[in-house]
């Protein structure tokens, strides 16, 4: 993994799942998909999955894009100074095949597996994922059979350049106005 520690920035913990310790900041994702909800607009969606009003259509469809990107600046440059993480496009598969195509989710890089973090998991209902999901990629392979491949990495500084960039300054804008 190019550009990604191999040292874990953050060695305690708040719970453990699979015997797998998580680092302290995961039990702020709640609340960080919270905020993100009470801040997305038509403006913070992606164009590409905008919906006509009315359709039956989870909240964060089209909104992951921004809120990882959010996420990544928040965890990588905010109070914690998390290092090792990523900003991740792709898709996600199940047994059954590509199940949620152009897809973006953080990842967390302890040294030994990947931290998945989705904070719009509950985009695709066939999937049945919560809003806010992290678990270590190789128990999503195992337990729920789910596989996040990720087309495209970005460190929080290549992130600065990406295309997500015009919305993110919206959702921020949106999340200062809302305090």
């Amino acid at each position: 993994m190019t550009g990604v520690s191999s040292r874990p920035a953050v060695t305690s913990t708040s719970r453990t799942l699979h015997g797998r310790s998580f680092p302290v900041w995961v039990s702020e994702l709640a609340g960080h998909r919270k905020r993100l909800q009470d801040a997305w607009s038509d403006k913070t969606i992606h164009e590409a999955f905008r919906s006509p009003a009315g359709a039956d259509v989870a909240a964060s469809r089209g909104q992951c894009g921004v809120s990882s990107a959010w996420l990544v600046e928040t965890l990588a440059f905010g109070s914690h100074h998390v290092r090792g993480l990523t900003y991740c496009y792709g898709d996600i598969f199940t047994v059954a095949g590509p199940e949620l195509a152009r897809h973006c989710w953080v990842e967390f890089w302890d040294g030994r597996d990947r931290l998945v973090i989705d904070v719009t998991g509950d985009q695709s209902k066939v999937l049945g994922l919560p809003e806010v999901l992290y678990d270590w990629h190789d128990e999503l392979l195992t337990g729920r059979q789910i596989d996040y491949r990720p087309h495209t990495r970005l460190t929080p500084l290549q992130l600065k350049y990406d295309l997500v960039q015009p919305r993110l300054g919206i959702l921020k804008e949106n999340l200062r106005t809302k305090r």
